[in-house]
Order: structure tokens, then C-alpha cells, then sequence
């Protein structure tokens, strides 16, 4: 059976060992360990790369810069569309902890935003607009971007700091 995952477990030493996981939903159907997992489950893609979108859901190694130049790592999904921001799903290791920007129709909770400038030690004109994009050859598509804050779709979307 595959190293298996649930998606809230990953670190960044999980990406230094795996620069991309999959989600076995779906894509591991017909494995005996298959029952055992739920749409929050990933495992090391072992396959050739870059991957693609189209072959599934992928969790790629990123780096991400800061607007006042610093470096810092995370993972990113492999989209169809750069604008895509929902699908790109940047997440970005501060530490330990790992940080989401897009935030769905609920947005990203104050408290965890404010955890986030507390762990970069950092204000939001040191930090946004930042950029990402998944290390080359990993994957194809849409695999960079930037973010201008923490974003939350009701009729439109809307960037919170």
C-alpha cells in the first residue's frame, strides 16, 4: 500500500520527499486499500511527470514571493485557466502551518488571517501582492499566479487582508 495522506496532514517535509501528491479519489478506484479513503486522501504520484490537470487532482511543491522578496515554499493544483485562482488553490507553508488564500464562499476566517501576518511577522505591505508558480517540470497548464490578498466569492469576488 502507498504512503496515504489526509490533505490537512501535509508539511513541507512531505513536498522535499514528494514534490507532487495525488488525491487517490477516483484515481485509485479498484486498489484493495481503496475503501479506506475519502476525497481528502493523497499519495505520492510515482508516474511520469509533468502531470496535467486532466489527469486528475494534483498537489504540486511551489515557491511563493513575497511582495518584499521573501521566499517561502507550498503547493499549488494545476489548472486549465491562470485566472482560475479557486482551482490553483495556492497554499503556503509559514513554519509548520500551511495557509490557504482562496476561501470559497465563506472566505478565510479573520482569525487564521491575522495568525498568518503573525507567523510571517509581517504586515500585508510586506506581503501582497505575492506571486507563485510550481517548480518547473513538475506539472503543465496553469501552474503560476499571483494573489492580492485572501479572497471570498459571494455574488463577486472579493480580496480581504
Amino acid at each position: 500500500m502507498p504512503e496515504l495522506k489526509q490533505f490537512g496532514d501535509l508539511y513541507p517535509a512531505d513536498f522535499d520527499r514528494h514534490p507532487v501528491w495525488v488525491s487517490c479519489h477516483g484515481v485509485d478506484d479498484g486498489q484493495p486499500w481503496y475503501d479506506a479513503i475519502d476525497e481528502e486522501t493523497f499519495r505520492p504520484f510515482t508516474g511520469a511527470l509533468p502531470v496535467s490537470q486532466a489527469d486528475g487532482m494534483f498537489l504540486v511543491r511551489a515557491a511563493f514571493e513575497l511582495r518584499d522578496g521573501s521566499r517561502l515554499r507550498g503547493f499549488i493544483t494545476p489548472a486549465f485557466h491562470e485566472a482560475d485562482l479557486g482551482v490553483l488553490s495556492p497554499h503556503m507553508f509559514v513554519g509548520e502551518r500551511c495557509f490557504r488564500f482562496w476561501g470559497g464562499m465563506f472566505g478565510v476566517p479573520a482569525d487564521v488571517r491575522q495568525a498568518f501576518y503573525s507567523a510571517l511577522g509581517k504586515g500585508v505591505k510586506a506581503v501582497f501582492p505575492l506571486r507563485f508558480s510550481a517548480e518547473p517540470g513538475l506539472a503543465t497548464g496553469a501552474v503560476a499566479g499571483w494573489v492580492e490578498g485572501f479572497y471570498r466569492r459571494s455574488q463577486e469576488i472579493q480580496v480581504e487582508y
